[in-house]
């Protein structure tokens, strides 16, 4: 009797304190390092698209609204455009290839033999993607404004925007990184899927150039939808709630296809 007293009444001496992942907090610190080393990251997610919005916005005649752009100027047309690019970029394309190569490396399951948890690992990653994309989108909205560039006129509806279109980037790249085993086979399909997004986004034929059949089909994929959330806000207005809907429902589905498929070996 005494016996099933003390098992039912004493103390769970390993009952989770905490619901961080066992050793995120040094991950996060070694996996920024091994970030900052890596130059395609910094030249292309992050120095050519601001640099490339503060030139846009320092110049007077891309501020001028132009009617053949729906009233709005080339600033606003490719503010959204360039942050998608750094977006799409650092989700579809480096996420995957860093997870597929740790696949590779045996790091994923060698993890499972250490202190640290796998799932640390993945955390750090998502949580820096998150991180540089938060920073990077920061500096192309306030930098460009310090040369005259106007700030998005709905600041909320295109933080909420924002929001929304990196979920979305952030699941087509884990859906990558557990899709392909091979990193060489993830980078490759990374690169083809970044010049699709980049075309719906608007990259080469603005959205509001393309014909109302292919806006249309734009506004169906991840970046031709994130691009038209995040103008509405750059415009004053509230995002669609079809675009935001779009979004919601790729992020929602392709990371249900990333847990679902997603293999530590």
């Amino acid at each position: 009797m005494s016996t099933t007293t003390t098992l039912t009444t004493a103390p769970r001496p390993h009952a989770s304190r905490s619901a961080m992942p066992r050793g995120l907090r040094g991950l996060l610190v070694s996996e920024s390092r091994l970030m900052l080393r890596n130059p395609a990251l910094i030249a292309w997610v992050a120095a050519i698209p601001v640099i490339a919005s503060i030139v846009l916005g320092a110049l007077p005649a891309t501020r001028e609204p132009r009617d053949g752009l729906d009233g709005l100027s080339w600033f606003a047309v490719y503010q959204p455009i360039l942050i998608m690019f750094s977006a799409v970029l650092l989700s579809v394309q480096i996420l995957p290839d860093v997870l597929t190569r740790y696949r590779e490396m045996g790091i994923l399951k060698r993890l499972r033999t250490t202190p640290a948890s796998p799932t640390a690992l993945l955390a750090a990653q998502v949580i820096l993607a998150v991180a540089v994309e938060i920073v990077v989108a920061a500096v192309m909205v306030f930098v460009p404004a310090a040369f005259g560039a106007p700030l998005p006129r709905d600041i909320v509806g295109f933080a909420i925007a924002f929001v929304f279109s990196t979920g979305a980037m952030l699941a087509i790249g884990m859906v990558l990184a557990s899709a392909f085993r091979n990193s060489k086979v993830a980078g490759a399909v990374g690169t083809v899927l970044f010049f699709v997004l980049q075309f719906f986004a608007g990259l080469w034929i603005p959205r509001a150039t393309m014909p109302g059949w292919l806006r249309g089909i734009s506004d169906a994929t991840p970046t031709g939808a994130a691009v038209g959330a995040l103008t509405d806000g750059v415009d004053g207005a509230w995002p669609q709630l079809l675009h935001l809907g779009v979004l919601a429902v790729w992020m929602v589905v392709l990371a249900a296809v990333s847990v679902r498929i997603f293999r530590w070996e």
